[in-house]
C-alpha cells in the first residue's frame, strides 16, 4: 500500500467520523427528545427503547447493526462493510456519550422546527457517509442494497425501507408524532438525493481535473 493510498483511507475515515457526529447530534438533540422516529435503525431503536428503557438508543443501534453487517458484506462488498462497521460503532458510541456524558436534551420543543432542523442535520451527515461509500448502518444498509440491485435511487430506497419504522413510531408515540416522523423520512430522502447530486458532481469534477493534470504531465514528458 502506497503512502497516497494510506492517506486516502485515513481521509475517508475522518470524513466518515464527521458524518457520524453530525447524524448523532441530529438524533440526540432533535429527534429522540421529541420522540420523532425519523426512520432508520435509530428510529426503531427509539421505539424499542420506549418499551425497554434499560437499553439506551445507542446500545440498541449497536445490537441491531450486528445482525445487518453480514448482509452488508455478502451483498454490497467488503469496503462498504468495513466502513459501515466503523461508522455504526462510532454512532453508538457518540450517541451514548451525548446522552450519558453531555445529557443531551431537546434544543427545541417546537415539533416543526425539530423536524426541519433535525432532518437537515441528519440528512447532511448521511450524505457525507454515502458519498464515500459508507453508511451509519441499520436500514441504511438495506437502502444501499436496494439501490444497488434495483433502479431506485438512494433517496427513494431510504424512503421505502423507512416506512415500516414510521408506522411503528406512530403506533408507539401517537398519530401526530407518526405524521411528523413520516415528514422527516420524506424530507430526508429528498435532501439526500439533492446533496448526493451536488457531492457527486464535485467529485467527478475533481476526477476530471486529475485526469487532465496527468494527461498534461504525460504530454510534457513525451516532449
Amino acid at each position: 500500500m502506497t503512502k497516497e493510498n494510506r492517506m486516502n483511507i485515513i481521509k475517508e475515515y475522518i470524513i466518515t467520523t464527521i458524518g457520524v457526529i453530525i447524524v448523532a447530534f441530529g438524533i440526540q438533540y432533535f429527534y429522540a427528545p421529541n420522540e420523532i422516529a425519523g426512520g432508520g435503525l435509530s428510529g426503531m431503536a427509539l421505539v424499542i427503547s420506549n418499551y425497554i428503557p434499560q437499553l439506551s438508543v445507542g446500545t440498541i443501534i449497536f445490537i441491531g447493526n450486528l445482525i445487518l453487517f453480514l448482509i452488508s458484506f455478502l451483498l454490497v462488498g467488503g469496503d462498504f462493510g468495513l466502513k459501515t462497521i466503523y461508522a455504526s460503532i462510532m454512532l453508538s458510541v457518540v450517541m451514548d456519550v451525548m446522552e450519558k456524558v453531555f445529557h443531551s436534551y431537546a434544543l427545541t420543543n417546537n415539533m416543526v422546527l425539530a423536524v426541519i432542523v433535525g432532518t437537515l442535520i441528519c440528512g447532511t451527515g448521511l450524505s457525507i457517509a454515502f458519498a464515500i461509500n459508507a453508511s451509519t448502518g441499520g436500514t441504511d444498509i438495506l437502502a444501499k442494497i436496494l439501490n444497488k440491485y434495483s433502479t431506485f435511487n438512494i433517496g427513494i430506497s431510504l424512503l421505502l425501507v423507512d416506512l415500516f419504522v414510521v408506522v411503528c413510531g406512530g403506533l408507539t408515540f401517537g398519530l401526530d408524532k407518526g405524521i411528523y416522523s413520516l415528514i422527516c423520512v420524506i424530507l430526508n430522502g429528498i435532501l439526500i438525493d439533492k446533496l448526493m447530486a451536488i457531492i457527486e458532481k464535485k467529485i467527478e469534477k475533481k476526477r476530471e481535473e486529475k485526469r487532465k493534470s496527468i494527461k498534461d504531465y504525460e504530454l510534457k514528458k513525451a516532449q
